[in-house]
């Protein structure tokens, strides 16, 4: 064989493996589409559908006692029951019974929605300490704004709280039970700071 050829079939060779090298570079670079995230239970499905750029997500929710089952899919159905739109940044909480518990908000402050699903309604919607939620299968106790005033007799931090460029809030234990769909105050106050 000619060194001419010699040398053809060996750039050949090279450029083979250099392209193959670059695929496989090109590959593992590429991120693998992520499956879509859902949480269900015996009557409901739900699809999380990220922002992708933008912060939060909107949910598709789909009826998981049809036949034939839902799938878990970002593509949006005819039946698909939404909750938030590109504008809206909503986390999921918690799925209990026909209840849709949704953090939301970008900042310190957040608020906390209540969806029943099986009347396709918001059934509750204000500001809500995260840190301190409890929710199982029967109820969710948390805190959130009352009407009542903060004075220095009610927020002994009100002074400083002022100082410090925030406002107060007085805050009330609240309990909403998911067998009776109803929120109920507890004579539980606190006083906290918003910013």
């Amino acid at each position: 064989m000619s060194a001419h050829r010699q040398t053809g079939r060996r750039l050949g060779l090279a450029a083979s493996i250099s392209l193959a090298v670059a695929s496989f570079a090109l590959a593992a670079a590429t991120p693998a589409l992520a499956a879509p995230k859902c949480t269900s239970n015996a009557s409901f499905l739900i699809v999380e559908v990220p922002h992708g750029e933008d912060v939060g997500n909107t949910y598709l929710v789909r009826d998981n006692t049809a036949s034939p089952k839902p799938v878990c899919s970002t593509k949006k159905l005819k039946t698909d029951l939404v909750i938030g739109s590109r504008d809206d940044a909503f986390y999921l909480l918690k799925l209990v019974g026909n209840y849709f518990l949704i953090d939301a908000g970008t900042g310190p402050d957040r608020d906390l929605l209540i969806y029943d699903l099986a009347s396709k309604k918001e059934v509750f919607s204000g500001g809500y300490s995260d840190d301190d939620i409890k929710i199982d299968s029967a109820k969710a106790v948390f805190w959130t704004g009352s009407a009542e005033k903060p004075t220095k007799k009610n927020c002994k931090d009100l002074a400083s709280i002022q100082k410090n460029g925030l406002t107060p809030v007085i805050e009330q234990l609240v309990t909403f039970d998911f067998t009776s769909g109803t929120l109920t105050k507890s004579n539980s106050l606190r006083c906290s700071a918003e910013q």
